[in-house]
């Protein structure tokens, strides 16, 4: 059976520490504001990505200037979030909207941080639901269980694949998953797990 599924993925503001790497939020300061989110419709029989993909992006309130490891890690831009930049209250309505009654997939549970911002960020329980989704981090384990190292936007090169991605680039990110997804599209477990899906 065919479904049409939502594929998304999200960025946030970060921070590196002085030898490069993430900081992952260890500063009380640092928040992780979404910046971006980006998403495609996807049908489950070839994976083939249909319509028009959604791609918006946040203006951040608490920070509102990018850090240099932010730009450099998803190479967005404080002069692109001023021009283009959404409130994360409209972005997200405008999501669910594209979302419509299509499930939502992440590649590890992006809504957590979505329901983050909604709730302990910005107080927007009264003016737009909370965001549920699949984390289908869990079914490419199944696939290959070296794909626990893997990040979302580096899937379509691990399994070497034509699609390069701009990872960390969340349409990009979005992209690399479906590739993913295409390459696998015969394989008993995926046919398993979409066939579970309304």
């Amino acid at each position: 059976m065919t479904n049409i599924i939502v594929i998304y993925d999200t960025e946030a503001t970060c921070w590196g520490k002085a030898d490069g790497t993430s900081s992952w939020w260890s500063e009380d300061w640092q928040e992780p504001e979404i910046i971006q989110i980006s998403a495609i419709k996807v049908e489950t029989s070839n994976f083939t990505e249909i319509g028009e993909p959604f791609d918006v992006f946040i203006k951040p309130t608490i920070n509102p200037e990018l850090s240099p490891y932010c730009t450099a890690l998803t190479s967005i831009t404080d002069e692109r979030l001023d021009n283009e930049g959404l409130s994360f209250l409209e972005a997200s309505k405008r999501f669910n909207a594209y979302c419509s009654a299509h499930t939502p997939h992440s590649y590890g549970g992006d809504h957590t941080v979505m329901n983050y911002n909604r709730e302990e960020l910005y107080k927007l329980e009264a003016d737009i639901v909370a965001f549920t989704g699949a984390n289908i981090r869990e079914l490419f384990l199944k696939l290959d269980p070296a794909t626990k190292d893997v990040n979302s936007g580096a899937l379509s090169a691990h399994f070497q694949l034509a699609f390069k991605a701009n990872q960390h680039y969340a349409l990009d990110d979005c992209r690399s998953i479906n590739a993913s997804l295409q390459h696998f599209k015969n394989h008993p477990e995926l046919r398993a797990y979409f066939s579970k899906t309304p």
